[in-house]
């Protein structure tokens, strides 16, 4: 720059960690308040870091301070965050991050190291772009006292260190990788202890794993974003390397890309007042790291006799939502309960045996949370929540491929209130036959609001499903009236009860509240899972047309159980217990709402809406052996890369290439590759033989196809 305008500034908001992003924007209010024309603009990043080669630093290049007041910041490609507190308007602290030599503390190696003390906001960061090879690994050492809370509500995290990268392409998200050193307030309790290695996923969770104080100790993260995940080993040089967090989700919601990784940030937080805290000798280079799977995160445990066998669908990086079966020939549909979600078929191929398709019926669903398929094959959705209050009820009609979404209703109104802009609805059920009273309508659809006009009001309501009005701003028929406490807490499904003429909602607080077509209320109390002033988590309900019994879950638990709706009598009927149960992060979501039969009782649909166990997941429970059906090699292409195959799918299952030299002889044959997963159609062999060649493709179960175990 030949001639700055300005130089040596300080950032106008000292507690971001790294510009991202430059901005010019004009704040003008209108056309005559003038314009301004802005050309050629570049940006230019002075000691730019691009671990084309590995990036080490321990500090020796930087002036150590000299007394306690020095601002003795590192140089170079380091940016330093130092002010007095969190939030806008803060005072620089400049003596919270210094290099300090041995007249502070002895370093890990050679004369110097970095301290930061005080908690927030204090730390460095160092960007480098978008790395050569699509992860990095870093490695650092570090010194940390014994953390103390300053009270028992306090947070006492003495160190942070967080990775950053883009999550589908956003910069600006935040952290995908942290892991902390020492305790973190969650939901009203300690998360870790006085030397604790807590890490963030889904959740802050104890990795069970600790440091010593007051010692210089060696930790190593690596992403591996391909699968979206991350990996921490303390002490990785020593002879006995420990893991603190084995293959960790990363952190973000429907995030399906996350790459690059640009960013490593470490910083004395949460909390004030902190000891000093010391780094030294860091070493980042880039990699790709591809992680072996995870194992099964959960058992699935059988304690009735409804149901023989389970088939898991695994869709890694989405957040499955809530199931529903087509009536006219029992396929499954769920939605994607993400910001850009859609509704998806799952072909069955086989006996026992389905798959999704890749492409969605209807994509673009801000969020969809209810959903179900009427008899004449339209499919109906709710959402309960949307960024800007403008959609609760949607369909979309049979043909599906002849129609485009519609929003039906986008807004309801309480009667006795001015109307707010912020409806939650949860679910929807079409009404049975039975469904006769002074409010009910056979066939009518049953809407569940959890939040009408805010958050404090639950209703049920009525929509005419052969209605032609879009975009409803309307006060509609009530079944429930608005109401803070007779439908409990905050519903998490509904269904119907055609036995009894009634439907039946569920709310996470364990109401079970069966309502006639005369909006009369019969209330539900089950003796053992959720007797009178027993805590509760409800997620979702199903009513088994077989038996008439409601089933419903509860993530407290990680349980499903049915209840006879007249007798109120109850049973534990599958369970889903960690494999690792050091890994509560693995646990199951049951989604709410996220569970639906078939209309002849054949199987039963529940989703797992984890992300952070290498989910999400459909369970489909059933009576019926594993078949896999006839495929066939669809393709094959010579080039000078190898020979490329392709074969059509076969559910859910394992592949195998084999080659060989004579058809007639299976044993001429070899594996080339083995266990691709259920959505691989293709494979390269890379080094054919120079003569002719036969390959073959076997299929195998899938392990996540099995019969249940019976407890």
């Amino acid at each position: 720059m030949v001639t700055p305008v300005l130089s040596n500034i300080d950032l106008a908001r000292p507690d971001v960690a790294v510009p991202t992003m430059l901005r010019i924007v004009n704040e003008a209010n209108s056309w005559d308040d003038g314009i301004f024309i802005v050309d050629d603009i570049s940006f230019t990043v002075e000691d730019a870091v691009d671990l084309t080669t590995h990036f080490t630093e321990g500090f020796e290049a930087y002036p150590a301070r000299q007394t306690p007041q020095d601002d003795a910041d590192p140089g170079g490609p380091w940016i330093t965050v130092e002010c007095d507190g969190t939030g806008t308007g803060r005072a620089l602290a400049p003596t919270k991050v210094q290099v300090v030599d041995s007249t502070v503390v002895m370093p890990h190696s050679g004369n110097k190291c970095l301290k930061l003390e005080g908690g927030q906001r204090a730390g460095v960061s160092l960007a480098w772009g978008a790395p050569p090879q699509s992860d990095v690994e870093i490695t650092w050492w570090a010194r940390v006292p014994e953390a103390v809370q300053s009270s028992p509500t306090a947070d006492a995290l003495l160190l942070r260190m967080s990775c950053y990268g883009a999550e589908n392409d956003n910069m600006l998200a935040g952290d995908n990788a942290l892991l902390g050193y020492g305790i973190k307030r969650q939901s009203n309790t300690n998360c870790g202890d006085g030397t604790a290695l807590p890490y963030y996923g889904t959740a802050w969770q104890d990795s069970g794993c600790d440091y010593t104080p007051g010692v210089w100790e060696e930790y190593r993260l690596t992403t591996h974003t391909a699968q979206g995940l991350y990996t921490i080993i303390k002490n990785p040089s020593s002879p006995n390397p420990q893991v603190i967090v084995d293959r960790a989700p990363m952190i973000g919601s429907g995030v399906t890309k996350w790459v690059p990784v640009f960013m490593a940030a470490w910083s004395s937080s949460n909390g004030k007042d902190h000891p000093p805290v010391y780094i030294d000798d860091i070493r980042i280079r880039s990699l790709t790291s591809i992680a072996n799977p995870l194992p099964q995160p959960y058992y699935v445990t059988n304690y009735g006799s409804r149901f023989t066998n389970v088939a898991i669908l695994t869709l890694p990086g989405r957040v499955v939502g809530k199931p529903a079966v087509d009536p006219r020939d029992n396929t499954i549909l769920f939605a994607t309960d993400e910001l850009s979600g859609g509704i998806y078929r799952v072909q069955k191929l086989a006996a026992g045996n389905w798959i999704v398709d890749t492409e969605p019926i209807v994509s673009g669903l801000e969020l969809p949370s209810g959903l179900i398929v009427r008899t004449n094959g339209d499919i109906w959705w709710t959402h309960d929540y949307n960024t800007d209050n403008s959609r609760s009820v949607g369909r979309l009609k049979w043909p599906s491929p002849s129609n485009l979404p519609e929003t039906i209703i986008s807004d309801i109104f309480r009667m006795e209130s001015p109307p707010e802009p912020d409806d939650d609805a949860i679910d929807l059920r079409v009404a049975p036959s039975t469904f006769t009273g002074v409010i009910g309508q056979p066939g009518w659809l049953v809407v569940a609001d959890r939040g009408v006009d805010g958050n404090t009001y639950s209703a049920l309501y009525l929509v005419d499903p052969a209605t032609t009005n879009l975009y409803q701003r309307i006060t509609p028929t009530y079944l429930v009236q608005p109401t803070t406490s007779d439908l409990g807490s905050d519903i998490v499904g509904i269904d119907s009860l055609p036995q009894s003429g009634e439907v039946v909602v569920v709310t996470v607080d364990g109401f079970i509240v069966a309502v006639n077509g005369d909006g009369y209320l019969r209330y539900i109390t089950t003796p053992n899972l959720w007797p009178i002033g027993a805590p509760a988590n409800g997620a979702a309900v199903a009513v088994d047309p077989v038996t008439g019994h409601i089933w419903v879950a509860d993530n407290k638990l990680d349980e499903i159980w049915s209840v006879n709706s007249n007798t109120c009598d109850d049973q534990r009927e599958f369970g889903f217990p960690l494999t690792n149960p050091s890994r509560p992060d693995q646990q199951i979501n049951l989604h709410d709402p996220g569970m639906a039969f078939t209309p002849d009782g054949s199987f039963l649909v529940v989703s797992d809406s984890s992300t952070g166990n290498g989910g999400g997941r459909l369970l489909i429970f059933h009576n019926e052996p594993f078949e896999i059906p006839g495929f066939a090699i669809t393709n094959v292409t010579v080039s000078a890369q190898g020979v490329t195959l392709a074969w059509n799918p076969a559910g859910a299952v394992k592949y195998h290439v084999l080659r060989g030299t004579d058809v007639t002889d299976p044993a001429s044959f070899s594996i080339v590759a083995t266990n691709l997963q259920s959505t691989v159609r293709s494979f390269t062999d890379t080094t054919p033989p120079a003569a002719a060649a036969f390959y073959r493709v076997v299929a195998t179960p899938e392990p996540l196809t099995q019969p249940l175990v019976n407890t």
